[in-house]
């Protein structure tokens, strides 16, 4: 049941993906604002659905509106390091940046604070995958990036990580009880984080970059959609199953299928270190599914 709801987690992550591309290609306004609109419009859709999953109930705890708070804080961060880094340097170094904070920041938590294990070949699995995202993303002729794109990159790697972190700590602290309320204060918070930012970089013209075309809105508020289901299953199979399990076969996983749907759908070439990257990158996460500490023990202890 697990390996269905992580399978359909990696489908959902890959349309939101696919979709927020999309409406990247066709918002009308400035570029650089079409993130921070993005959060305004998905954040309160997301924050809306999710609370109707709650059954339109809201009493969170103090630690959790204390860590949704951040996490919001978090989710703005991210998308704002993302536009500066997506403009600025190469998508293999940016990408490796954004999924290894994602993989590696919550599983270092959940070893250090909340005791969570892991097997060594894991550990290997998680090191190689590392090395498969760049050569799986790169391509030849890539332009250096800036000082400027460095910096964005690590603050993907600190925000990214920093988000799933949260969400797994929210978990072993609150539990059930509070999972919705957690992605409510998230979404929310975010979206009044991204209110407040265009109010201080456009004031008057603040309706304006809120404008969409019909396709730009079509993808938006699809895209938003899919985002409160992905987000809602997400905290829903957290309690299930390991969290740097889950954080490194959602990450990797999208990346594969995003990768595979780019060369069958939309023509995008790939390299034969790139197809390469793919292979490892499959084997290394039949590893961590297979090697776990359990299953080290019984058989090689």
């Amino acid at each position: 049941m697990s390996a269905f709801l992580i399978a359909f987690l990696i489908l959902l992550s890959t349309f939101q993906s696919l979709l927020c591309r999309k409406y990247s290609d066709h918002y009308p306004g400035e570029e650089q604002m079409s993130s921070p609109v993005f959060s305004v419009i998905s954040g309160l859709i997301v924050a809306l659905v999710s609370f109707a999953f709650a059954g339109f109930s809201f009493s969170p705890a103090p630690i959790t509106v204390l860590l949704g708070i951040g996490n919001a804080v978090a989710l703005f961060m991210y998308n704002t390091c993302m536009i500066k880094a997506s403009q600025s340097g190469p998508y293999s170094v940016l990408m490796t940046f954004m999924l290894t904070g994602g993989m590696v920041l919550p599983t270092v938590i959940s070893f250090f604070a909340f005791g969570d294990r892991i097997s060594v070949v894991q550990i290997i699995s998680i090191i190689v995958i590392f090395v498969c995202i760049y050569i799986t993303c790169y391509k030849k002729g890539e332009a250096k990036g800036s000082l400027g794109f460095y910096l964005a990159c690590l603050g993907l790697f600190v925000f990214n990580g920093s988000y799933t972190t949260l969400l797994n700590v929210q978990d072993k602290l609150t539990g059930e009880a509070d999972k919705k309320e957690m992605v409510i204060i998230t979404y929310f918070g975010c979206m009044a984080i991204s209110v407040i930012y265009l109010l201080i970089t456009k004031g008057g013209r603040f309706i304006r970059s809120m404008r969409q075309t019909k396709r730009s809105l079509f993808y938006l508020l699809s895209c938003a959609v899919v985002i409160s289901l992905a987000v809602n299953l997400l905290v829903y199979i957290l309690p299930l199953i390991n969290a740097t399990l889950l954080y490194t076969f959602d990450h990797a996983g999208v990346l594969l299928l995003s990768v595979l749907i780019s060369h069958f759908f939309f023509r995008e070439r790939l390299t034969r270190l790139n197809w390469v990257g793919c292979a490892v990158m499959c084997l290394a996460l039949i590893c961590m599914s297979v090697f776990t500490v359990d299953f080290m023990q019984a058989h090689f202890a």
